[in-house]
């Protein structure tokens, strides 16, 4: 069996319109052991700052209320370029932390952001695409 098919993704897309603007993105991790986060950052024009001036992690036992930040998962953004895009991931084990993940940060310049999740030791193992949370679900 390959295990990633039994891990279900979650997508949270923002559009940061402005320079030190912010976006916040909540995940539910309902029945997942683990984690991974990928924050995506489309390419910007700057290459003397860093892709973001700060990006972290926080948790929950409530939506939209009471975040904390979570020990550890704070980055400190490397430099920006102006070919590619920008990927930082973020690997949590979810043993002892609070239902609700939220990725809070706050891009260097103008960008769209989006935090792709895959939710691995899940509860309710997916069998279809909307269990997976995806459009299409194929395995081969």
């Amino acid at each position: 069996m390959n295990h990633l098919e039994a891990t279900k993704t979650v997508v949270k897309i923002a559009s940061v319109a402005v320079d030190g603007g912010s976006f916040s993105h909540e995940i539910d991790t309902y029945g997942a052991d683990y984690v991974s986060v990928d924050v995506c950052y489309s390419t910007f024009t700057a290459t003397s700052s860093a892709y973001a001036t700060s990006l972290k992690v926080q948790h929950s036992d409530t939506s939209g209320s009471g975040q904390q930040d979570v020990p550890g998962l704070t980055v400190t953004p490397v430099a920006g370029r102006t070919t590619g895009n920008h990927v930082c991931r973020l690997n949590v084990d979810m043993r002892g932390k609070k239902r609700y993940l939220t990725v809070v940060g706050n891009p260097a310049k103008p960008a769209t952001v989006a935090s792709v999740a895959r939710l691995g030791k899940v509860e309710d193992e997916p069998y279809d695409a909307t269990s997976a949370g995806v459009s299409n679900y194929v395995s081969g």
